[in-house]
């Protein structure tokens, strides 16, 4: 936070006025500083809790690390190649952007490449301003009754492949993740090696990972119908830009078009701009004037939204949840938080297993959130660095912290919902701590082998004590002469010499490690332990 007590977001890469007029209007402080140098991005990045870019500005493992109070990057439009993600999941820091707020936009301009590439557009308008008139060279094709071939049914694909449908086209999609019928009316899903061979037009709309980087290679181009065209709006790297030029010199490809490229800008001299029957634009895909507008105010309501009510919406490295889904999830998401960091506080030795039991109604909520809060608060207190929703998995897995879910919605449970957490050492000691939300408010209805009935918020202090008269007395007296409030308490009795009594209390501070040790000096008090919750 700023010493005004409002976070503070910076504007790397040029935003719409709109979108900076969302963040200052929620209360944020905002720092408009376009155009900066890797190593100045590195030091505006030290006092910020939020980073806004395009696709100019790089936020790389070292500028996320040097943001101490960096908590959420968003990107206003859909590719995040320029943002280090594993470095940000590590730091516990949100990666957003906007992934359907230029589909359209984007869509259009591959329609527009179709065109163009079917009627020769680019090439006759340079014939113009050159002075010829070469009416007879450009004889065109009509598109009407042709097979459009769509890679990739996103959002943007389902753009393409709806106005192909729309203009006459019999429209081919492949999308190795869609099985069934096309979620496209008029459209058909169609496996790989038919949609190469029978497209008269082919258009790239899917993202670049390992699995489609070189999707489009001198053996897939091959494999496509001699006379066809390829258009790609998505990703450079996708299609193999050597073996591309190959294609459009020697056949199967007539034509093809390109908005985007391996490498950007294209350099100046690079060898695609010699190629006569290929279509350069300048990554133009999201640029439209409804485009940009949309990107920043979208990217700007979700970078406040995050900061001021932690709702995370198009997160690409933390469970993806409804603004109306978590309205009704965040006392059970801090409640799981509680239960865990009360869990790690009360073990003698690092746990090595989690169970989480989802009783009743919460057991058909969406319960990832509740899962990784609970590993967060597990973890929180063994580790320095912030531990949330975006790496507590991450951090579970790499310490070897398994976790087990079960979940009960018809259980004739006392409560209508019930979230119980069982935590184990590795010599087998188990704790167990469970609650529910009335009226709002996370409670404490389970603790070890009691039931109880208690806010977990704030300092607590744990007492298991024999059950004598007398006892909680001897606490509150020891309690105020060291200066500590009680402003609650919760006291559960033994059932045998074997099973001490239980005793929580609202304490205003936590207590040190020597405190705790003088505390259990009393001799009816078997352990003590402060707990911060």
């Amino acid at each position: 936070m700023s010493p005004t007590g409002s976070p503070v977001v910076l504007v790397a890469d040029k935003l719409d006025p709109d979108g900076v007029a969302i963040l200052e209007q929620a209360g944020l402080q905002v720092r408009v500083n376009v155009g900066l140098s890797p190593e100045e991005l590195i030091v505006a990045a030290a006092d910020v809790d939020g980073i806004l870019v395009r696709s100019a500005s790089k936020i790389t493992a070292e500028v996320i690390a040097a943001g101490k109070r960096l908590k959420a990057v968003g990107r206003a439009g859909i590719g995040v190649d320029n943002i280090d993600i594993p470095a940000a999941s590590r730091h516990g820091v949100v990666v957003m952007n906007t992934p359907t707020a230029n589909a359209v936009t984007t869509g259009e301009l591959a329609l527009a490449h179709l065109f163009s590439l079917a009627r020769h557009i680019p090439a006759a308008n340079a014939s113009m301003h050159a002075g010829r008139w070469d009416k007879s060279k450009y004889v065109g094709a009509e598109i009407h009754g042709k097979v459009l071939g769509v890679v990739g049914l996103g959002k943007i694909g389902r753009v393409v492949a709806e106005r192909g449908v729309g203009v006459g086209m019999r429209v081919y999609a492949f999308d190795p993740f869609l099985t069934g019928d096309c979620p496209v009316p008029g459209a058909e899903l169609v496996n790989w090696d038919r949609l190469l061979a029978e497209s008269d037009f082919i258009t790239i709309h899917v993202p670049r990972n390992k699995d489609t980087t070189g999707l489009f290679d001198a053996a897939t181009l091959k494999a496509m119908k001699p006379g066809s065209f390829l258009i790609n709006c998505a990703r450079g790297g996708i299609v193999d830009e050597d073996a591309l030029m190959a294609a459009l010199a020697d056949g199967p490809l007539a034509g093809a078009a390109l908005d985007v490229y391996a490498t950007e800008p294209l350099p100046e001299d690079s060898p695609l701009r010699a190629v006569d029957n290929l279509v350069l634009t300048p990554h133009l895909g999201a640029s439209s004037e409804e485009a940009q507008k949309r990107v920043s105010t979208e990217i700007a309501q979700q970078m406040a939204d995050y900061l001021l009510r932690d709702e995370a919406r198009c997160a690409l490295n933390a469970p993806a949840v409804a603004a109306e889904e978590m309205v009704l999830l965040r006392p059970y998401v801090s409640l799981a938080r509680r239960l865990g960091l009360m869990l790690a506080q009360v073990a003698d030795a690092p746990l090595t297993r989690i169970e989480i039991e989802y009783i009743g109604r919460v057991a058909t909520m969406n319960t990832d959130p509740l899962r990784v809060a609970a590993l967060s608060g597990v973890l929180a207190p063994s580790l320095d660095g912030p531990v949330n929703a975006v790496n507590a998995e991450m951090l579970a897995n790499e310490r070897g912290l398994k976790v087990l879910e079960g979940h009960e919605p018809d259980s004739r449970s006392d409560f209508a919902s019930l979230l119980k957490v069982h935590a184990f050492e590795a010599d087998g000691t188990a704790h167990m701590a469970g609650g529910s939300v009335f009226r709002g408010e996370p409670r404490l209805s389970l603790f070890e082998d009691f039931g109880v009935d208690f806010a977990p918020r704030g300092h607590l202090l744990m007492t298991r004590h024999d059950d004598a008269p007398g006892v909680l007395g001897q606490v509150a007296s020891w309690l105020g002469e060291a200066g500590v409030n009680i402003g609650g308490m919760h006291m559960a009795p033994s059932s045998d010499d074997d099973h001490p009594a239980l005793a929580l209390y609202g304490i205003s501070r936590a207590l040190t490690a020597d405190e705790e040790r003088s505390l259990t000096e009393i001799p009816a008090i078997r352990r003590a332990r402060s707990l911060t919750l």
